[in-house]
């Protein structure tokens, strides 16, 4: 057989015999008179066309290897060098160090920046988040109106006065029995020290020591003068600027409760079209969560200043209904409020007698560990649906954070944190 009935040179037979059909040499169709047209021939132009097919795979399997490896190499190259693939290409990325640093040293600058803001006006952030928690929880109270029939407006009106009334009260009982005290106390000074010049201990241990003349020509009582009238000023000052916090308190929560269905919806408009039902539905729980916390927080502070005025009033106390009030409000604070209310009692229980005085510090000992460890976080469990771990926890974490401040917030914070575990976080994880 010649080169030119078989082009490919490996004797895999005529040409033609790619072509099914008539014989091109043969236009009329008839059947060709060679042995092609035998079963012998069908069966040499099936293996022709196989070992065809087979070459053709084998050389596009050695192309694909032959990329492979050749990406293989290029990304290997790209790894040692510092440069790397971008996603969904085939072609390496070149790594640029200055413009990455360029642009990492700006992003680092914006961050500092942003943190010297935000920590400049840290106080203000703090009267802001105190006053929506405070506007949060007094809005059960206002839809407890809105259900009797009041026009929102109305109904915040009320609520508003009722806490307005109540913060008078608790000044009124509070503020002139202090005023009172440093008075008498101030007006007593002097009297107190002549007694004690003319008590024959002190005389006697002057007369040995000569302590009152040491003390006289060391300038201490001038010293201790002075320092009480920095303290006085201090005093004073700090108070001026927490009764300034509190009256911005009470008027960014009038505002904030005067519009709360407006910048509720505004808030879940922020989130995607798409998921925007369900943010707010967990924003509504977390809204009632926070409700709930201060709805506990008021239960607890009821009960500490009906504990606290009864026991005044049975051991002889003066301003029992002072000392209610003060525990009812101070009570709001976690950790530090029943310390000051009970270290008061206790000081006012010495006023009076020795025994007093240490009976008050005990009974208030006793009723701040049975509120703190006991009824707090059994309340908290039912009103916010929180463990009790983690009400002494984040109020630990929250105070060491924020201080005073922090406790207050930090109970109604773990909340919401662990509802949006709850229903967010853990359902992904159970999906995944």
């Amino acid at each position: 057989m010649t080169s030119t009935d078989d082009p490919d040179g490996d004797g895999s037979g005529p040409r033609n015999a790619d072509v099914p059909g008539p014989d091109r040499a043969n236009p009329g169709g008839d059947p060709p008179k060679s042995s092609e047209s035998t079963p012998s021939g069908e069966t040499e132009r099936a293996a022709t066309e196989r070992r065809r097919l087979a070459r053709i795979t084998g050389r596009m399997t050695a192309l694909r290897h032959q990329r492979a490896a050749e990406l293989g190499a290029a990304h290997a190259d790209a790894m040692v060098t510092g440069e790397y693939a971008a996603e969904g290409s085939d072609e390496p990325v070149h790594f640029r160090p200055f413009r990455t640093g360029f642009f990492g040293a700006i992003g680092v600058i914006l961050a500092y920046i942003t943190y010297l803001a935000l920590e400049s006006i840290r106080d203000t952030l703090v009267v802001i988040a105190i006053a929506a928690v405070v506007a949060i929880g007094l809005e059960p109270a206002v839809q407890f109106f809105i259900r009797r029939k009041f026009r929102r407006a109305w109904a915040v009106t009320t609520v508003f006065f009722i806490l307005l009334g109540v913060l008078a009260a608790a000044v009124y009982a509070i503020v002139p029995p202090i005023v009172t005290e440093v008075i008498a106390f101030a007006q007593s000074i002097p009297s107190l020290v002549k007694n004690l010049q003319n008590n024959s201990t002190i005389k006697d241990i002057d007369n040995k020591f000569h302590i009152i003349d040491q003390i006289q020509s060391s300038g201490m009582l001038q010293k201790i003068g002075g320092g009480a009238a920095d303290s006085i000023l201090t005093a004073g000052v700090t108070a001026a600027g927490v009764a300034l916090d509190l009256l911005i308190i009470l008027i960014l929560a009038l505002f904030f409760l005067a519009g709360f269905p407006k910048i509720k919806e505004a808030a879940y408009r922020l989130a995607p079209a798409s998921k925007r039902i369900r943010v707010g539905e967990l924003g509504d729980k977390v809204l009632k969560q926070m409700g709930g916390y201060l709805s506990g927080a008021t239960i607890v502070a009821v009960q500490a200043g009906v504990v606290a005025g009864v026991f005044s009033a049975i051991v002889g106390l003066p301003y029992p209904w002072a000392i209610a009030l003060a525990a009812a409000i101070l009570d709001f604070i976690p950790v530090v409020g029943p310390v000051i209310i009970g270290v008061a009692m206790t000081l006012l229980g010495f006023t009076q007698s020795l025994l007093i005085g240490i009976i008050a510090g005990l009974f208030y000992l006793a009723q701040h560990l049975f509120e703190a460890y006991w009824l707090y976080p059994r309340v908290m469990r039912r009103q916010v649906d929180i463990s009790t771990a983690t009400v002494v926890v984040a109020i630990l974490i929250g105070s060491a954070l924020l201080g005073v401040t922090g406790a207050l917030l930090a109970v109604p914070v773990a909340a919401a944190v662990q509802l949006i575990v709850r229903e967010v976080v853990v359902p992904i994880q159970d999906r995944s």
